[in-house]
């Protein structure tokens, strides 16, 4: 019998409601990530006079969202293509983002909560509100990471994805 002929040669790509709905929630996630990163930008680059973030929380801010905008571009651009991710290895890319964006969100409401606490009102405190949304945003995407983990071990443990 020729592999051709062989049925256990063949493979399914999966299902495709499964890698679309995956996709979705890849988008989703790249789009709040870029969000994020935009709301950073500037607490984090002009606050010459009064420091509304710390330089840690700013450097581990840039390397997650930095780190998952990549990582979710590459995906999508995978997925376009038609190259699909094994089941596992994007779960533990979902994990390694979830626990990244965990750290992130508490010590941007750390620093939210520390420097509203120092009953020092500067005229414009724009850059803390920006502060407080980054983390409010970062804590959506956090929760869509984890939707995202349990949705892909969901599809992958019940074969619809590879």
């Amino acid at each position: 019998m020729s592999p051709a002929e062989d049925s256990t040669y063949t493979t399914s790509s999966g299902s495709k409601r499964a890698s679309y709905s995956l996709m979705g929630i890849k988008l989703l996630e790249l789009v709040l990530v870029i969000i994020c990163i935009g709301l950073i930008d500037e607490p984090s680059t002009h606050s010459h006079l009064r420091i509304f973030i710390t330089p840690r929380v700013v450097a581990l801010c840039y390397v997650t969202f930095g780190s998952l905008i990549i990582y979710t571009s590459i995906y999508l651009i995978m997925a376009l293509f038609g190259d699909a991710t094994p089941w596992r290895t994007s779960t533990l890319w979902s994990i390694v983002g979830f626990i990244l964006l965990i750290a992130a969100t508490a010590l941007l409401f750390r620093d939210w909560s520390t420097t509203k606490e120092r009953n020092y009102w500067h005229p414009n405190m724009q850059r803390l509100d920006l502060v407080l949304a980054a983390a409010s945003v970062s804590l959506v995407t956090t929760l869509i990471y984890l939707v995202d983990v349990l949705a892909t071990i969901r599809f992958g443990v019940s074969g619809e994805l590879e």
